[in-house]
């Protein structure tokens, strides 16, 4: 069955050189639209950006911007072609490296820095999604508690631990946000 990929810079005809939302490239909002124009599943898709929007903020993934999302097309030329979110790729915990970038590739409710990630952003980014924000906030409380299941049965040393611990640490943070 005849595949093909194009991320999301690609889908919306921008050059990759623009592909930070400050620089021109797309933002969560149309990101979350094109998906709900051209997936064959929406529902499924939708829900699988919101999580890969929370995982890359709470894995500390700044770098998450246009050319990170793509669309995966199956079965072209063919009477049941697909069209769907690609898997995650290119995936990195780019807080913990100072020498990169503090600033988030795409605005997440309104910041561009994820210190200043509240809960009301991610009701932000539910509407921008056009999700029920009890279920967006509801993915993070999730995603916070499987990210811990997994880093808890990881056994690691050296940078990894430094990784993971760092991960931890804004689980925790996200967490506490969320029950005040």
């Amino acid at each position: 069955m005849p595949e093909s990929q194009e991320d999301f810079c690609q889908a919306f005809g921008i050059v990759s050189e623009v592909k930070y939302q400050n620089e021109g490239g797309p933002s969560l909002k149309q990101c979350f639209a094109l998906l709900r124009k051209v997936s064959s599943e929406p529902v499924i898709d939708l829900a699988r950006l919101v999580d890969a929007v929370i995982f890359n903020y709470l894995v500390g993934n700044n770098d998450a911007h246009g050319k990170n999302f793509s669309l995966l097309y199956r079965g072209l030329g063919t009477d049941d072609p697909h069209v769907g979110l690609a898997p995650l790729y290119d995936i990195l915990s780019t807080v913990y490296y100072p020498e990169l970038s503090r600033t988030m590739a795409m605005k997440l409710g309104g910041e561009y820095s994820s210190e200043k990630v509240w809960p009301h952003s991610f009701e932000q980014l539910a509407e921008d999604a056009g999700l029920a924000k009890p279920l967006v906030t509801r993915r993070v409380a999730e995603m916070i508690e499987a990210i811990r299941a997994v880093l808890s049965q990881m056994h690691s040393d050296g940078i990894t631990r430094s990784i993971a611990a760092r991960i931890l640490e804004r689980c925790e943070l996200s967490q506490g946000r969320f029950q005040r």
